[in-house]
């Protein structure tokens, strides 16, 4: 009897460990599939806030789920002063979310398929993003997305894109690799224009043998675009190194255009315009010559009245100058070091550097940059970094305007 007992205990625990034991990991996996998302989904706040032992300002990490990051810095990431577009893959794929920069809060926006790129105009509380090849517009206050254009029956893939500050133009970059007669390795790359009103597609500038990219409407006049040289890494099967002349413009119609100045021997690199629309600001430095290793914050307009340029060690990273056109963020600085700065600059030079936050991205893939933007009231630079292991979206309190 004492046996027969035995033989049921041991019988009782082993069935007790195929059930659990043998099923544990696919509880496990159930437990880390994503929370499925949709339009309208309240997220609540994942934030939290210390303030940086080194450098004194207070930081917030507002998210912790999944990979997220923020646009790229040249996209306005700001709806207003309190809410901001951030992109987040806690459901799987990308979507964009409308965050509370008061509370944390944050709101699902979109429920597409492959959405990568946007752009956005406050002024008409519109996104504008691709999803696969469909053309949307989101409106950030209903949340409501319309379909633009279906790129289906377009023959060639775009690349970088924006959109008229009056919201008339969707314009991009393609490379027309397949559309001339013989074979062609690389390239010939173009702009369009895409009428927003009448759908109409036309050709801006000829087919060139550059790599268009970092395509960038003006944020006043509607008839300028900045675009650039793209230079190509050296583990892509094409024509690669530095573009000699980084930084170029046209206009909407085609009928000028050209490159900006560049000093031989340098990099140039992240081109921007101004918030006035009146300059392009960049980051360059000397690969050789006499001045080989200087790094600078460069600053010049279209017709050439200005060219500015402020020696500091700020590395081929990401800029963004705020709208007093006194303070420069960057997120490489002190000889490439991960660090986001604010740089303050007099007439003629740099008054003031000052250490925010050691960022202490890996730079591994676009989630990962900082890609720092102001608010439009100088009060917050959104950022992006994977310093806890995985990108996430992060902001320095400031206060520029007081």
């Amino acid at each position: 009897m004492k046996q027969l007992l035995i033989k049921i205990f041991v019988c009782i625990l082993f069935s007790s460990f195929l059930l659990n034991g043998f099923a544990q990991p696919n509880q496990t996996a159930a437990i880390q599939e994503p929370e499925p998302g949709f339009i309208g989904k309240v997220i609540p706040a994942e934030m939290k806030s210390w303030v940086d032992d080194s450098t004194g300002f207070e930081i917030t990490q507002w998210t912790k789920t999944g990979t997220s990051h923020h646009p790229y810095f040249t996209v306005e990431s700001f709806i207003d002063n309190q809410t901001a577009i951030i992109f987040s893959r806690r459901t799987g794929t990308d979507q964009l979310y409308k965050l509370n920069l008061q509370n944390g809060e944050m709101i699902q926006m979109t429920n597409g398929e492959k959405i990568k790129n946007i752009d956005h105009l406050p002024k008409f509380k519109t996104i504008w993003y691709l999803d696969g090849k469909k053309l949307f517009a989101l409106n950030t206050v209903s949340f409501q997305s319309d379909l633009i254009y279906d790129f289906e029956s377009f023959a060639y893939k775009i690349n970088s894109f924006s959109v008229s500050c009056d919201a008339r133009w969707f314009i991009f970059s393609v490379e027309k690799k397949d559309s001339l007669s013989g074979e062609c390795g690389y390239g010939p790359y173009a702009i369009y224009k895409l009428n927003l009103e009448d759908k109409k597609l036309t050709q801006i500038t000829l087919e060139l043998g550059i790599n268009i990219s970092h395509v960038q409407a003006n944020p006043v006049d509607p008839n300028l675009i900045l675009y650039c040289w793209q230079w190509e890494k050296f583990d892509r099967q094409k024509l690669v190194g530095h573009a000699p002349i980084r930084t170029w413009w046209v206009n909407i119609d085609g009928t000028a255009g050209g490159p900006l100045k560049q000093e031989y021997g340098t990099q140039q690199t992240h081109e921007a315009w101004t918030p006035d629309g009146k300059n392009i600001t960049y980051i360059y430095k000397y690969r050789w010559g006499a001045l080989k290793g200087k790094h600078f914050l460069g600053i010049q307009s279209i017709n050439g009245k200005t060219y500015k340029a402020y020696p500091a060690q700020v590395s081929p990273g990401h800029q963004n100058l705020f709208s007093d056109n006194k303070h420069w963020i960057v997120d490489t600085f002190n000889d490439d070091e991960s660090l986001l700065a604010l740089i303050t600059i007099g007439k003629n030079k740099i008054k003031e550097s000052q250490i925010l936050f050691r960022h202490g991205s890996t730079l591994i893939g676009q989630d990962s940059h900082p890609h720092p933007r102001f608010s439009p009231d100088g009060k917050y630079v959104l950022f992006s970094t994977d310093k806890s292991g995985i990108a996430q979206v992060y902001a320095v309190k400031l206060n520029l305007n007081k």
